[in-house]
């Protein structure tokens, strides 16, 4: 069994660890700069191992570490991970640019270690089977998504976006670019936004973009932070159209063929466990890349959050 350790104790980390348990690994270790708090966090769920990051990284155990601290740290420290020939995963955004996606990668090759930005967008149980029949509906046309959420503002007081790696987009749009790059499957040909700011702060705090790929598809984007609405991802065809609301997680989505209708359900024990799972299988088939979240995904996602970070600038 693959034994797994979660770097940082904030509140996705907790989803995670539960993902894990769920999953084929073991949930071996918890490691923060903060004992105090990996302690209660091991107590919670039943972990066996606290660290220091540094204890993680050098402990011979440990085969893949699941990196879920602050998005300005992703890249440093997946370096120090695949530096130490462990296995990883890094929750979303996997950098702040291109480039420091292909700094990341190549540590993994020349370490001959597996490393995967966590989109778990691409494997819940329920895309797994939409995947399968995203065909029935014919030929893709167009593809919409948003994720909208409220937000607490004196936390964000707190909180330097700019140097954090932006707005709403870097933080709930990777949610439906994620699931427009997955269903289009095609370079993208171009991009245009729409940024709206909040008050005086530095970064987006809702944003719409309309994305072009070079096969045709027309896709239509949307985050934010301003509203609290219905967040759907809707697949359209020439036959029809698939409707999934919370299409990140749900179990349940809607498709539709001239006057058919079915409502497609699945079984899901947590929303994470599909992306560990699927991590774990490419690490005993000893590949260094995912085949679906892979290097050029990964860069996909990246391009459009730079695009937006060029447009913001502009806007703000």
């Amino acid at each position: 069994m693959i034994n797994i350790v979660i770097l940082g104790c904030g509140h996705i980390a907790e989803r995670i660890a539960t993902g894990i348990h769920y999953s084929k690994g073991k949930l071996y270790g918890i490691a923060s700069r903060d004992r105090q708090k990996a302690s209660s966090f091991a107590q919670k769920y039943h972990i066996d191992h606290i660290f220091s990051y540094e204890e993680a990284f050098k402990d011979p155990a440990v085969d893949l570490i699941y990196i879920a601290t602050a998005n300005p740290t992703h890249t440093a420290l997946g370096k120090e991970a695949l530096s130490h020939h462990k296995h990883v995963i890094i929750e979303k955004p996997l950098a702040a640019n291109c480039q420091d996606i292909k700094a990341l990668f190549e540590t993994a090759a020349r370490h001959h270690c597996f490393l995967m930005e966590a989109h778990k967008t691409c494997f819940t149980p329920l895309q797994q089977i939409i995947r399968k029949r995203v065909c029935e509906i014919g030929p893709l046309h167009a593809i919409s998504a948003k994720y909208c959420a409220s937000f607490d503002e004196n936390a964000l007081k707190e909180w330097n976006v700019e140097e954090s790696m932006g707005g709403s987009f870097y933080d709930v749009g990777v949610y439906p670019i994620c699931f427009s790059h997955l269903y289009a499957q095609s370079d993208i040909k171009q991009m245009s936004f729409h940024v709206k700011p909040y008050k005086d702060y530095p970064c987006d705090f809702e944003c719409e973009c309309t994305i072009e790929y070079e096969n045709g598809i027309l896709s239509s984007l949307k985050s934010s932070w301003l509203e609290k609405e219905k967040n759907k991802g809707i697949l359209i065809g020439e036959k029809g159209r698939i409707e999934i609301i919370d299409y990140w997680k749900n179990t349940q989505a809607r498709i539709m063929i001239s006057d058919q209708e079915e409502i497609i359900r699945v079984d899901q024990k947590s929303d994470f466990t599909g992306e560990i799972d699927h991590a774990l299988d490419c690490i005993q088939k000893g590949l260094l890349q995912s085949p679906l979240m892979s290097e050029k995904f990964s860069l996909q996602i990246s391009q459009v959050l730079e695009e937006m970070k060029r447009q913001r600038k502009k806007a703000l």
